[in-house]
């Protein structure tokens, strides 16, 4: 028989993973929010009326937090569960025994278990968004001093996880509304999964928006995140805001980004320093990071503003991924004869007037035309204020 101790642990785990607080349920219910506690403690019982509503603002029917047995599997405590589809279930119903499958053999080959991760989900949820991103930057930044990492480490997302012994499936699923989730369980440990399918996302940044939630929000048991339907938009609740500016922050670190640009980006007012689409071309072809992903995280660092973003389709950049994203594609090799470095200093001596058409046509052993193509398109760049 189901106790009260037991009945109110699925109703605060089914709260939290709503998103909701004690007071927004005790406002359903007409009850002041110290009842909602007393609930979940199991100290004060529930009749049937109130487990009603709750079921209904928690996304669960009601027989769902009667029946023996329901925490049995991780994911039926997860909100969103019954939301998506037979076949979409049954492949996160695979997630759960491929981790069970990983555990066994672990235990099989008597290997040593991975070392806890931390937890920084002690205190209170964020306040509000301004919470949420301080939270996320400055648990990337003891993420990445704890796990002694140097760099943009983007592509190397995947390998890490598994270094940290989460349990770790990524599966190329176009037609899957399933885009990531993650899960905290008895049965299969820390386990994230994630969508290489889903169109428009970076997968190292979704797989860390995960190991935030692992970070952050592993209370919770589990959560599962979708692409967002044509009718509806993707989540911008405050977890969901502090894992992604976690993610950010971790695989695109600040001073890593620094270190990548010839000046500042925050020396705004010397003369001629502006970020634009040549430092964009060039930084996503050195961390192999889609630009809309480095322009958010330039616009979180406040280097650059929305707005620009706005005009990046008024340029061309079909001229430079010919000349300077590599040539002689064949057999696999590519040839990058000109150093990254190299090309962003030869930029910002155009941009500055330092390098004339004739000797840009040297440096980069162009011909003339060429040059002043190249030329003109940077001269657009700095007249649309992305240059």
């Amino acid at each position: 028989m189901l106790t009260r101790v037991e009945l109110g642990q699925r109703l605060r785990r089914s709260r939290e993973s709503a998103g909701l607080s004690q007071k927004e349920a005790a406002t359903e219910l007409g009850l002041p929010r110290p009842a909602i506690s007393q609930i979940e403690a199991g100290k004060r019982g529930v009749d049937t009326l109130e487990l009603a509503r709750l079921a209904r603002l928690y996304g669960k029917p009601a027989s769902w937090f009667l029946e023996p047995g329901t925490g049995a599997n991780p994911l039926e405590i997860v909100t969103q569960w019954e939301t998506f589809s037979k076949a979409d279930q049954e492949l996160l119903s695979g997630f759960v025994r491929f981790c069970e499958d990983y555990g066994w053999i672990e235990g099989v080959l008597e290997l040593s278990p991975a070392s806890p991760l931390p937890d920084y989900g002690a205190a209170d949820d964020p306040a509000d968004e301004g919470e949420a991103v301080c939270q996320g930057e400055a648990v990337a930044e003891a993420e990445r001093r704890r796990l002694g990492l140097g760099g943009i480490c983007g592509e190397g997302i995947g390998s890490l996880l598994d270094r940290l012994g989460i349990r770790l499936s990524i599966r190329h699923l176009p037609a899957c509304r399933v885009q990531s989730a993650f899960l905290f369980h008895p049965r299969v440990g820390a386990a994230i999964f994630g969508n290489a399918g889903c169109r428009e996302k970076w997968l190292p940044l979704v797989l860390m928006e995960e190991y935030g939630h692992l970070l952050f929000d592993r209370r919770l048991g589990g959560a599962i995140h979708a692409t967002p339907s044509e009718e509806g938009k993707a989540s911008h609740d405050l977890r969901s805001i502090r894992a992604h500016r976690f993610a950010s922050a971790f695989v695109l670190p600040a001073p890593e980004l620094r270190k990548a640009l010839p000046f500042d980006p925050e020396a705004r007012s010397e003369a001629g320093h502006h970020l634009g689409v040549p430092d964009l071309l060039l930084l996503e072809q050195m961390f192999r990071c889609p630009k809309k992903v480095l322009w958010e995280r330039w616009e979180q660092l406040g280097w650059v503003r929305p707005e620009q973003w706005e005009r990046f389709g008024s340029v061309r950049a079909a001229e430079w991924s010919r000349r300077f994203e590599g040539r002689g594609r064949t057999e696999g090799k590519v040839d990058h004869p000109y150093p990254s470095r190299f090309l962003r200093l030869v930029l910002e001596g155009c941009k500055k007037g330092l390098v004339s058409r004739e000797r840009l046509a040297i440096l980069l052993d162009l011909d003339p035309r060429r040059a002043g193509q190249l030329m003109s398109w940077l001269e657009k760049c700095a007249r649309s204020g992305l240059c």
